[in-house]
């Protein structure tokens, strides 16, 4: 049995629904409005922010500026001063005094640094602002002093820093030079075999320390300083020895020593000599490079 075909549907006409002046209006309000921002934003607000971030990067780059000049003055200063015999030859008193100049400059440096990655970004920000028709000016003409500056701060932090430890080392080493020469050596003589028994373990201690801080390369400290301080805790290994093959009976031994401690001593002078002697030549070959990289750049960035 066949099935009943479907009857056909109703094709339906309906005419296309015009919009209303109401619709209309609203639209062209929202586009005016939305045009009406984009100039306000390009003729306005575009233009302030720009010019706000112009006047940040240009204290930032003030700032960045007189820090450096601060710092290579203190750095011609703090340098000249360890130039003649090194730092090792200073008066304690002398020490003292320029390694709180290099701490302080240490600190300016890093808050100058700063101050040029606080202006870089400044002009990073204002290059990133959209809808600019041309890059701002000052970009243009601040970016290459700031490149400058930190490639001459960078130089400087370097060079604080190794001033830092330098002195620092410095300090611990006269002082244990000074023990050898006040006490160690007025017991030996004594033949206060306790006394220089203690005295050089305390040495051989505080030396095996500064061991490490010498050869931190860091520190900007000729390897000759390094063998002076071998020659000390050598000196002062042999006095041990010494006193404690006397104190036990054993001359034969101690007479050994003795002669063994007599060579030693010559040897500590002499490497302190030659330590003085090459301080000089070390600063013109590893220091004034970097002084001279200090002042190139900042003047390339004034």
């Amino acid at each position: 049995m066949a099935l009943p075909r479907p009857a056909p549907q109703r094709v339906v006409f309906r005419p296309t629904r015009r919009a209303s002046w109401g619709t209309k209006i609203f639209v062209l309000l929202v586009f005016g409005l939305a045009v009406a921002a984009v100039v306000y934003f390009l003729v306005v607000v575009m233009p302030a922010r720009v010019a706000t971030l112009a006047r940040q990067e240009s204290g930032e780059l003030a700032a960045a500026r007189a820090g450096a000049a601060t710092v290579n003055a203190s750095l011609t200063t703090l340098w000249n001063d360890i130039d003649a015999r090194g730092s090792m030859s200073l008066t304690p008193d002398r020490i003292t005094q320029d390694l709180a100049l290099a701490q302080s400059t240490e600190k300016t440096a890093n808050d100058a640094l700063g101050h040029v990655q606080a202006a870089q970004g400044y002009l990073a920000e204002a290059d990133g602002i959209p809808f600019q028709f041309h890059h701002p000016a000052f970009i243009a003409q601040d970016q290459p002093a700031l490149h400058h500056l930190e490639k001459s701060l960078q130089a400087a932090t370097r060079l604080t820093h190794g001033a830092t430890l330098q002195l620092s080392v410095a300090q611990h080493m006269l002082n244990d030079w000074q023990s050898i020469l006040t006490q160690l050596n007025p017991s030996l003589a004594a033949r206060n075999w306790a006394r220089v028994a203690t005295t050089a373990g305390s040495l051989q201690t505080d030396l095996k320390s500064e061991a490490t801080a010498v050869q931190n390369p860091e520190s900007f400290l000729d390897p000759l300083w390094s063998r002076w301080t071998d020659a000390m805790a050598a000196y002062a290994t042999t006095a041990q020895a010494y006193s404690q093959a006397y104190a036990s009976g054993q001359s034969q031994t101690a007479q050994q020593l003795g002669r063994t401690l007599a060579a030693e001593s010559d040897q500590m002078g002499a490497a302190l000599a030659a330590a003085q002697a090459g301080a000089g030549a070390w600063q013109q070959k590893t220091i004034q490079p970097l002084l001279d990289t200090v002042n190139k750049e900042l003047s390339a960035g004034s």
